[in-house]
């Protein structure tokens, strides 16, 4: 929904509309290396506390001081731990109500098509 709103690009990097996520090799992974789970960031490789998964800033500062697992684009694997947490933080930074995920789905999807 965002691409088609033209608010970004599978091509974009991360780093374009969030500049501290560039730290530590992440510069140059894509909205589309997230998606595709080729961006190396299967996992955050920190202790995440309650407080902090449930904080969307804490959870911003973990993913921005990670390292990837693997070369970004180079490898495959399932980012079963921290793909809601980036596209979490690719919408809020991308969405022209800087909704995070939960509230984006509720108000574009859901809510309009009676689901829930």
């Amino acid at each position: 929904m965002l691409v088609d709103r033209g608010r970004l690009k599978y091509s974009d990097k991360i780093s374009s509309f969030w500049p501290e996520f560039a730290k530590h090799g992440k510069e140059d992974i894509t909205v589309e290396m997230v998606l595709t789970h080729t961006s190396g960031l299967a996992y955050l490789d920190t202790q995440i506390s309650y407080e902090d998964a449930t904080n969307p800033q804490r959870m911003a500062e973990h993913i921005e001081n990670a390292k990837p697992i693997w070369e970004p684009g180079k490898a495959v694997g399932y980012h079963a731990l921290s793909y809601g947490w980036l596209i979490d933080q690719i919408i809020r930074r991308t969405d022209e109500k800087k909704r995070g995920i939960g509230q984006f789905f509720k108000e574009e999807i859901a809510d309009k098509h009676g689901v829930l």
